[in-house]
């Protein structure tokens, strides 16, 4: 039961990961090219934000980037936590309402948890981040003295 429990958190990883890098590039490219810049600014200033061109680009640059870094499985806890501050920021800063059709924070609050899976549980085995992972039970020796070659045992799989 164990192997196929693994399986499927690998392939929920995968559909999640994939889903939010596709919201997160969506989202980017929407304030980007539609809401345009100076309107987002706009929207922080009013708000009260300072530095507001300055977490506009930010965020955009964020979004993007982050958003293929998921779809590829790279830096996928990193992404994650940038998911979690981004929309607990939103929440904390811009929105009153809890409904979504009343400019409510329902949406970032599913978006934040999403994020906090992602940060707490990676990309899984169908992501590139594991690449670049050493495997737990690897022993950590890079490089085998000869003399100890022979106490090396083949792992089965």
């Amino acid at each position: 039961m164990k192997p196929f429990l693994r399986v499927v958190r690998d392939i929920s990883l995968l559909f999640a990961r994939i889903l939010m890098g596709v919201v997160l590039i969506a989202h980017g490219w929407h304030r980007w090219q539609v809401m345009t810049v100076p309107r987002e600014v706009g929207l922080l200033e009013a708000a009260g934000i300072g530095n507001a061109t300055t977490i506009v680009w930010l965020v955009i640059a964020f979004e993007i980037v982050g958003g293929i870094l998921l779809i590829f499985g790279l830096a996928t806890p990193l992404v994650g936590l940038g998911i979690v501050v981004l929309n607990v920021g939103i929440i904390l800063l811009l929105k009153d309402e809890f409904y979504l059709h009343q400019q409510g924070w329902e949406y970032n609050a599913v978006q934040g948890v999403v994020g906090l899976l992602l940060l707490a549980h990676g990309s899984g085995r169908a992501g590139l981040d594991n690449l670049f992972r050493r495997p737990k039970d690897d022993g950590g020796e890079i490089i085998v003295d000869e003399d100890e070659a022979h106490r090396i045992q083949p792992q089965e799989f």
